[in-house]
């Protein structure tokens, strides 16, 4: 769980995996991330701490690296879980997944971690759809893991110092989007042009062209490339 793009450090790893290890005692452990060399270090790492059941990483149930692997390696009763979880896999955003855990009967904790730059409509989106903790990835280094898990054992939701401002972020967001606009941005994701998108759609290129205007407003980007990636982390778009 580092930002997208940039290669693990080791040495920071092996510092904030020893700081949050105490915290992990009393959890089944699932990790849920697209990068697979954060995994194998932290798995290396928490069985250096302690090698002997019950205690980690006997207690790291898999390395998921897509919503459906998650789905298929997380117990009925996951009371006891906690789902180390990052906005988007390999198969898209898992904000659709945490929604329907959060409805189950038995649903495990979850921390999402999320890497930068932050985009206030993923991280309101992803604080509605019920995480327990909301972090950004960039602060895992500064003891960020550490205050999320302390939290998390008391009962207390927790949203880090990076996400937390974009709560309360002024303007329109995701869940502001008409239905019409809901059915432009997926073909805005395709890449189709104003005139494709009119055309798909039957309307005029004008109306498209001030569909995808709004859009950009709302999810507060500034431009299509922009827009298309984070209907993708959001959910709204494949």
């Amino acid at each position: 769980m580092t930002p997208h793009g940039v290669e693990p450090d080791p040495g920071q790893l092996r510092a904030f995996t020893g700081q949050v290890h105490q915290q992990l005692q009393s959890w089944r452990l699932l990790i849920a991330t697209t990068h697979r060399p954060y995994a194998n270090l932290l798995t290396i790492r928490l069985s250096e701490l302690d090698p002997q059941p019950p205690h980690l990483p006997q207690r790291l149930l898999a390395v998921c690296d897509s919503a459906a692997a998650v789905r298929e390696q997380l117990p009925a009763e996951a009371g006891d879980v906690l789902l180390f979880i990052e906005e988007s896999l390999s198969d898209g955003s898992v904000l659709p997944l945490v929604e329907a855990l959060q409805r189950s009967v038995n649903p495990p904790t979850i921390l999402m971690a999320m890497a930068g730059p932050l985009q206030p409509a993923l991280v309101q989106a992803a604080w509605r759809a019920g995480v327990h903790a909301l972090v950004c990835s960039d602060d895992f280094g500064s003891g960020e893991l550490a205050r999320a898990l302390a939290a998390i054992n008391q009962g207390v939701r927790y949203c880090g110092p990076a996400c937390e401002p974009l709560l309360s972020s002024q303007g329109p967001a995701a869940d502001a989007l008409s239905r019409r606009e809901l059915e432009v941005l997926p073909l805005l994701a395709e890449g189709l042009t104003n005139r494709q998108i009119a055309a798909r759609l039957q309307i005029a290129e004008v109306t498209a062209r001030d569909h995808v205007q709004k859009i950009l407003h709302k999810l507060q980007v500034s431009d299509r490339a922009a827009a298309a990636a984070l209907a993708v982390r959001l959910g709204l778009a494949r």
